[in-house]
């Protein structure tokens, strides 16, 4: 099964005048406990039901979606999904032979030594690694050998758009799969360069497979535009960057474990059309039944797991006011 995080229409800015859409309505609260599993036979330990308790309000709800945002224009192809959904899936599981994230740079290999953006091309690698590490520990992440699109076999087909040579992401994922590590759990191609998945969309942020345990998303349209620098102290545009980056790469990779696009609050799962589409900005954390879903399937400890991503956070927080946020 593909999928794909971004629709035929989402290409072009925020429409000057928007409507509310009313097809989806936010669950209510009694729905929102419910899909976590935390009644009835689902019921998890007292210790896990604290940290995923929502009846405090700790999590943001979703708000009904504008016009050509996610849930309105993919509405039908987002079906709520939960935790019980999710464990009758058969979602794919870390064993003792398949254990690894692998992440692949498709790039030259100079490009991952230059400075972090906006003075080189790509947002911090070390750091980008290390929120993957954190986020999906006890699993280990590694970074395979950089290779540049062009010399991925079979080749890709790709056209030119406004940001040079735009990829078929679905090509890539065909490249990408005899290129699986024996002890991968998945392998996640990582490019500056566009995507598009097939020939009638404008473009895709990512794309994956999760019968094949391979992925690709593009970090390009996630660059901040000249104007949005103006007024921006040092190293916004670096920290602006890597938090998109992140975002995208967790996401991405939460698809991998078997996680359907949320849409029980406002989520890093949550399906989205991009800052310059949606209302309402999403979080770089799982809400309680999206974290409930991935603790089931590699566990870890979930204070510590928060703690982690608080400390990769702190050193952006006085620069960058997305991380203070989160």
């Amino acid at each position: 099964a593909l999928r794909a995080c971004a629709p035929p229409s989402a290409s072009g800015p925020a429409m000057a005048k928007k409507r509310f859409c009313r097809a989806f309505q936010p669950p209510a609260q009694r729905t929102q406990i419910s899909a976590a599993g935390l009644t009835g036979p689902d019921r998890p330990s007292e210790a896990l039901c604290r940290c995923l308790d929502a009846s405090n309000g700790d999590w943001e709800d979703l708000e009904p979606p504008q016009e050509g945002e996610w849930l309105e224009a993919m509405l039908d192809r987002t079906p709520d999904q939960s935790f019980k959904d999710f464990i009758s899936s058969r979602p794919n599981v870390p064993d003792r032979v398949r254990n690894k994230i692998y992440l692949q740079p498709l790039c030259e290999p100079w490009e991952l030594d230059a400075p972090a953006y906006p003075e080189g091309p790509w947002p911090s690698w070390s750091a980008l690694q290390a929120a993957v590490q954190r986020f999906y520990h006890p699993l280990e992440v590694a970074t395979l050998p950089a290779v540049p699109m062009e010399r991925l076999r079979p080749a890709p087909k790709d056209r030119q758009n406004a940001y040079g040579r735009q990829w078929s992401a679905s090509q890539v994922l065909d490249s990408l799969r005899p290129m699986l590590p024996k002890d991968a759990f998945c392998t996640l191609g990582v490019t500056m360069c566009d995507l598009y998945p097939r020939e009638e969309w404008n473009f895709v942020y990512g794309l994956a497979s999760l019968s094949g345990r391979v992925g690709v998303f593009s970090f390009v349209r996630h660059a901040p535009d000249r104007h949005e620098l103006r007024g921006k102290p040092e190293g916004w545009a670096q920290a602006q960057l890597l938090h998109q980056a992140m975002k995208t790469s967790l996401h991405e990779i939460g698809h991998m474990f078997g996680l359907k696009h949320c849409t029980w609050y406002n989520c890093m799962m949550r399906g989205s059309n991009g800052a310059a589409v949606e209302h309402q900005p999403n979080y770089l954390h799982l809400c309680p039944v999206c974290l409930r879903k991935l603790h089931s399937t590699i566990g870890f400890d979930i204070p510590g797991h928060y703690a982690g991503m608080l400390e990769l956070f702190q050193p952006y927080e006085e620069v960058n006011p997305l991380y203070k946020r989160d």
